[in-house]
Formats: C-alpha cells, structure tokens, sequence
C-alpha cells in the first residue's frame, strides 16, 4: 500500500476513534482498540504480513497506546462537559 494511504488509514482510524471516545457511553470508545489487538494477532497467526515478532509487538503495542491514549482523552472531554452543564443547572438554580 502507498505511503500516503496507510497515513490516510492512520489518521481516519483515529478520527473514528475520537469521536467514539467522546460519545456518553465509554465502551464505543473501546472497540477499536479491542479490533485492533485482534486484527494484530490475526494478522500474526495467519502469516499475512512477513513482520518478526518483535515487530509485531512494537506494532501491537504503540497500536493501542495510541488508541487508548485518544479513548482516555475523549472520556476527560465528556467529564469536563458534564461538570460544566452541572455547574450551569446549579448556577440557574440559585
């Protein structure tokens, strides 16, 4: 695949995956990574890629920092926006 295209692939799976994280239920956000972690040991026991173990470990790794990274950030948001509605419903109350 070309460069650009697996740069677009990236970029489009953690697009997906912010905006799954920022949803009111947590677990969207968990689906990628769980996708992903799947999709690595697929890609691993059925021998699609000629990556060493040690590569695909690295991939798998970095993998899900990065999308639990963006699932932990999209959660905060959702936190921040619900204390900040809070605190407007209790500022209307007094």
């Amino acid at each position: 695949m070309n460069d650009w295209y697996t740069l677009l692939v990236v970029l489009l799976a953690l697009a997906v995956q912010y905006f799954l994280s920022t949803r009111n239920n947590g677990y969207w956000g968990s689906l990628l990574p769980v996708a992903y972690l799947t999709m690595t040991i697929y890609v691993h026991f059925s021998g699609m890629f000629d990556y060493s173990v040690k590569q695909l470990i690295l991939f798998g790794i970095v993998g899900e920092l990065f999308l639990i990274g963006y699932w932990i950030s999209g959660r905060k948001i959702v936190e921040n926006k619900q204390k900040k509605e809070l605190t407007k419903m209790k500022a209307q109350d007094i």
